[in-house]
């Protein structure tokens, strides 16, 4: 049985990831045009629909982006069709010449919706690949996973996570080498259509938000510092410390609950949401949160096909 994708009805952080069909060893995104092509079309359509990225990462086979949805609420006719014309490109006139009133609120409704979002980015991506290459049939493997992260703590590991995938893979040495990443925008200085630093990381005073980044980033990775910079600071690790993530190096493996968690947050956050499915009676049998990261991040995770209806 299929089982009911989890999707708040409120603002919502997710955690977006999707793999290509086919043999282990196929990497359609080693072509540079290919991943680029890809990168564009998510840009695009996270431009046209209500949502703004916070990280991405494209590697060979699949790709992640961590994602801030709006809730749904009624925009005016003027926005609407300024977001058709990102939405639809050339195609805009030929396409909503002819809208009534109710087909402009289903596009409306459209916008704030993460299976849309996806189904246009995949979708488009598919169409775009296989006429490049004359092939038919599917791009995509399993549907794809959209975790919601729940606080703000959850959602900037999460972006630390994404953003060394290309280490854990040992494509790269540092997580800023890898050219398809957020990790390369921001270090570059050229992340302006990203989720700027001070929300995803807004405890940190803003003098501090690119050094306190750099080094979460590169102590959860492990990575070596340069050479004009030989240690990670002491008020780093003490901080790292305090906050329950002292061990350098916690991201060198898969941490399935970023994909696999439904979704990722404190105990309290995790907590709440698998109160609101119990009222519901989604899941059958009593649940707890999961603890992934003892007293920091827990996981609200499906443990069987029939625990959702």
């Amino acid at each position: 049985m299929r089982r009911a994708r989890h999707v708040s009805p409120d603002d919502a952080y997710y955690h977006i990831t999707t793999r290509v069909a086919g043999y282990p060893d196929y990497f359609p995104f080693k072509d540079r045009q290919a991943a680029r092509r890809l990168r564009r079309m998510i840009f695009q359509y996270a431009s046209a629909f209500c949502c703004r990225l916070a990280a991405f990462s494209i590697m060979d086979n699949h790709y992640h982006f961590v994602v801030f949805i709006e809730k749904f609420r009624f925009l005016s006719r003027p926005e609407l069709e300024r977001r058709a014309r990102l939405f639809y490109g050339h195609r805009y006139h030929p396409t909503t010449r002819h809208w009534s009133d109710r087909r402009w609120l289903q596009f409306n409704r459209k916008l704030f919706e993460v299976s849309d979002l996806m189904q246009m980015i995949n979708g488009e991506y598919g169409k775009w690949f296989n006429r490049r290459h004359g092939r038919r049939g599917h791009l995509w493997g399993d549907r794809f996973k959209n975790p919601e992260l729940l606080d703000t703590e959850s959602v900037a590991e999460c972006v630390l996570y994404i953003e060394l995938n290309a280490n854990r893979a040992g494509r790269v040495r540092r997580p800023e080498q890898w050219r398809e990443s957020s990790a390369n925008w921001r270090f570059r200085g050229k992340d302006v259509d990203l989720m700027p630093l001070e929300e995803i990381f807004p405890e940190v005073e803003k003098e501090k938000l690119f050094e306190t980044y750099r080094w979460r980033l590169y102590h959860r990775g492990a990575v070596a510092t340069k050479d004009h910079q030989a240690v990670i600071p002491e008020w780093v690790l003490k901080q790292e410390e305090r906050r329950g993530w002292g061990r350098p190096g916690l991201f060198q493996k898969r941490q399935r609950f970023f994909s696999d968690g439904v979704a990722v947050g404190s105990w309290e956050k995790v907590d709440e949401l698998l109160q609101e499915h119990c009222r519901r009676g989604d899941y059958k049998r009593p649940r707890s949160p999961v603890e992934q990261v003892p007293g920091v991040l827990y996981s609200l995770r499906r443990q069987r096909v029939t625990a959702f209806d």
